[in-house]
């Protein structure tokens, strides 16, 4: 648990920083987040939603990282960043754990996850 605290601090801090975001490899931005992107995140827990499914749903990330059992991405959207974080299962397949949107500029509210899974890609 204080690992994944930790790597959640890390993470939210790469994920508020102010540097341009780089163009994904391939330079596809992959689709647009819709209302069925936000059931994909809500989906956590033992049979939460694979690494797999919400990279095909949300494109790729704009920050991964690998830690141990675990895994993180974070993706800048157009109106707020996206960390996701995600552990193994019984069967050694990444499944989200945790979703945490938050604002893209400092001292503005976080928007909620509806809020930020409808958000289009900033690239």
């Amino acid at each position: 648990m204080r690992n994944r605290l930790v790597l959640a601090a890390a993470l939210l801090t790469v994920a508020c920083a102010t540097a341009p975001a780089s163009s994904p490899p391939g330079g596809s931005s992959g689709p647009a987040p819709s209302s069925s992107n936000e059931r994909l995140l809500r989906d956590t827990g033992s049979d939460g939603s694979t690494i797999q499914a919400i990279e095909r749903a949300f494109g790729q990330p704009h920050v991964r990282r690998r830690d141990g059992a675990g895994a993180a991405l974070t993706y800048r959207l157009e109106n707020c960043s996206l960390l996701l974080l995600f552990t193994n299962d019984s069967h050694n397949t990444l499944r989200l754990a945790e979703a945490y949107p938050s604002a893209v500029r400092a001292g503005e509210p976080a928007p909620s996850l509806a809020q930020c899974a409808a958000s289009p890609r900033r690239d």
